[in-house]
Order: C-alpha cells, then sequence, then structure tokens
C-alpha cells in the first residue's frame, strides 16, 4: 500500500463526500437558533445523514468509498451490520454491494415475541464490521458492539459515514474498535469556508464550540449537560 496515494485517495473521499452532504442539505448550521441534541446539549450545527439515503449518486459514492476503506485497510469481514435506525440503510447498501449477509441491532429488545437485539440472522462465529451514520461521544455505538460480541460475533472494526470529530473515535479505540469515516467535520467545515457554502461568522461559531462546547452554551445562556 502506498501510503501517499491511500492518504490522497481518503481526501478526495471525504471532500467529494462533504461537499454532496451539503448539496443535500444534510448539514446545517444556525448560530442564531441552535439545535438540540439527544443529549440534551445544544449545537450550531445539525448533521442529518438520513437526508442522502434517497439520492443514488450518493449511496453509490458511499458504497463506493466503503469498499476502498475495506479494501485499503484489509478489514476481514463476513457479515456487515447496521445500528438501528439510520444504521440500517448505509449497511444495508453496503452489505448488497460487497455480497456479504446483513443483520441489525436493536436500541432495545422488544416487549413481545422474540426479544432479540440482533435481527437479521445468525451472527455467531462471523467477523462483523457495524456500518453507521454517524459518531459523536460514540454511547449508541458501544450499545450496538455489546449486543453483537453478545450474538457471537467478533468485531473489531467500524465505518461510518460522518466523524463529528467529538472524541468518538477515541473512546471506541480504547474499547479495541478501529473507526474508519468517510468524512468528518472539520473537512466539512473546510470545504464550506473554501466554496463560501455559509457565511463566515457562522463557521466561526462552529469552531468555538467545538474548542470548548462548555464555554459555548455558556456564552449563549444554555445549560450545559455533562
Amino acid at each position: 500500500m502506498n501510503k501517499q496515494i491511500t492518504e490522497q485517495i481518503e481526501k478526495n473521499i471525504s471532500n467529494t463526500t462533504s461537499l454532496l452532504l451539503w448539496e443535500n442539505g444534510a448539514i446545517k448550521v444556525n448560530n442564531e437558533q441552535p439545535f438540540k441534541l439527544a443529549s440534551g446539549n445544544y449545537s450550531p450545527i445539525y448533521i442529518n445523514c438520513r437526508q442522502v439515503i434517497s439520492d443514488p449518486v450518493f449511496m453509490r459514492l458511499f458504497t463506493a468509498s466503503a469498499s476502498i476503506i475495506i479494501d485499503r485497510f484489509n478489514i476481514k469481514v463476513d457479515m456487515i451490520a447496521g445500528g438501528e435506525t439510520a444504521g440500517i440503510p448505509f449497511g444495508a447498501y453496503i452489505a448488497q454491494s460487497l455480497s456479504l449477509p446483513f443483520i441489525y441491532v436493536r436500541k432495545a429488545k422488544k416487549g413481545y415475541g422474540i426479544a432479540n437485539l440482533v435481527e437479521g440472522g445468525d451472527a455467531n462465529g462471523k467477523q462483523v464490521i457495524l456500518i453507521e451514520d454517524l459518531i459523536t461521544d460514540a454511547g449508541s455505538k458501544l450499545h450496538f458492539i455489546e449486543a453483537i460480541r453478545a450474538a457471537g460475533a467478533t468485531i473489531k472494526d467500524i465505518l461510518v459515514l460522518f466523524d463529528r470529530a467529538q472524541g468518538g473515535k477515541e473512546i471506541l479505540h480504547n474499547e479495541g474498535i478501529n473507526m474508519y469515516s468517510l468524512t468528518d467535520l472539520p473537512a466539512a467545515l473546510d470545504v464550506a469556508r473554501k466554496l463560501n457554502l455559509t457565511p463566515v461568522e457562522d463557521l466561526d461559531s462552529v469552531n468555538d464550540y467545538l474548542a470548548d462546547p462548555r464555554a459555548w452554551h455558556e456564552s449563549r445562556g444554555l445549560e450545559f449537560v455533562v
């Protein structure tokens, strides 16, 4: 593997993915009315990767790019998994493109029928890669990993479309999981700044938020949830 070529391929994938996310309206910035997150905190930027699953061009790019990453990094896999809910379509696309079996992982067991967390087939003894749309702090990813392992599978790798670059990759690394992403928040902001896709003051606010989320919340009189 030529390191320089691989790095350039990764950069090209990242830039193109970021551009198409902006084009599809999957990245939104609003400094005046920040978005409330599942954690209870706020953010001046919101990433909605579900926005692109109806774009055939983007999904072809996604599957091709994911295949390149799996091949370049010699990721061993014989089953694809997606997490409920957004990871399911992305994982299914990858499974189809690689002709591999697909499973999905529930957030919680059903209150009726067979109380499985892993659905779609027998994962026991399989080498699984988890495909997800986005990662922030890795909380939901750790749940999915635990469920996959409890089903008897081995999981060492996760591939996400978008990394918010807020600590999730490092948390997974500490759990022995390699994480790969098509693009991330710094790359998306860099593309937006170079092409004037959104006002500079909004991008500056996002960078302030990333540098110190607590201070950003306090400066706007918003409660910061630890």
